[in-house]
């Protein structure tokens, strides 16, 4: 019965293991989409200032 006991400890232990590497790569990928985000909206502006300046220089 000890011997089980200790069986399932040792699963439990390991299950915790892998739960706390799951969450921190998922951290890990939420931090990098909101990084691509930014990203995405900074270079959408920079688009929008230079076709703006291009515009306003072909005048």
């Amino acid at each position: 019965m000890k011997r089980e006991l200790a069986e399932v400890r040792a699963d439990i232990q390991a299950l915790r293991t892998d739960v706390q590497d799951l969450v921190s790569a998922w951290k890990t990928a939420t931090g990098v989409v909101k990084f691509v985000k930014w990203l995405s909206t900074l270079m959408a502006a920079m688009a929008v200032i230079y076709a703006t300046l291009k515009g306003l220089a072909g005048r």
